[in-house]
């Protein structure tokens, strides 16, 4: 009789164990569980930023922003607009050659050396903007060189755009070691 109630409790035990590793109860989650499963903006966006080329002349429309400053440095903007559908990508400097009459030690171009500021990425979405800051000295004494316009290459690119010079006079230094005058790299937004 001792053996079978015995044998009765093992076996009552036995259901009741596996009943509450059964359907009604809930497992300890693993680490898989636990995760969170990539989001759709998450999986939408990463293929679009990687999908991004390069920004070129072909999708980029250059034209002159402002020009701060008054006795000392002054900035002139050059604004980059994506008029593309689809977004793109510049890093680093472009190019800025003032372009005037000839001058009788440095010719006719001026181009500019670049800043020592650091590049970063800029993504532009479609119709976005990025700049690039000009920095540059008015002539300190005498009448200085005017530039006529200035040619303006975007970076990783090998075609420029024309565009007009919009500051007065320029003090050339080329091949200054510290010039007044150069570029930034390129930032977001149509100004710094």
């Amino acid at each position: 009789m001792i053996v079978g109630s015995l044998r009765a409790a093992t076996v009552l035990a036995g259901a009741l164990v596996l009943a509450a590793c059964g359907a009604g109860s809930t497992p300890p989650p693993s680490v898989a569980s636990v995760s969170a499963p990539p989001t759709a903006t998450s999986a939408a966006t990463t293929p679009v930023a990687e999908a991004a080329g390069k920004c070129t002349l072909a999708t980029l429309e250059a034209s002159v922003g402002r020009t701060t400053g008054e006795a000392g440095q002054r900035h002139t903007t050059i604004v980059w607009t994506n008029t593309s559908s689809a977004p793109c990508t510049m890093t680093g400097f472009g190019g800025v050659d003032l372009k005037g009459p000839a001058d009788a030690t440095f010719g006719p171009t001026y181009s500019l050396p670049r800043s020592a500021g650091q590049p970063t990425t800029v993504r532009l979405a479609a119709g976005a903007a990025a700049h690039t800051v000009i920095t540059w000295l008015p002539p300190q004494d005498g009448p200085g060189w005017t530039p006529t316009g200035m040619l303006v290459t975007p970076p990783d690119e090998t075609r420029s755009a024309e565009l007009p010079w919009p500051g007065g006079a320029v003090l050339r230094q080329d091949g200054a070691t510290h010039p007044g005058t150069f570029i930034g790299p390129v930032g977001a937004g149509a100004e710094g």
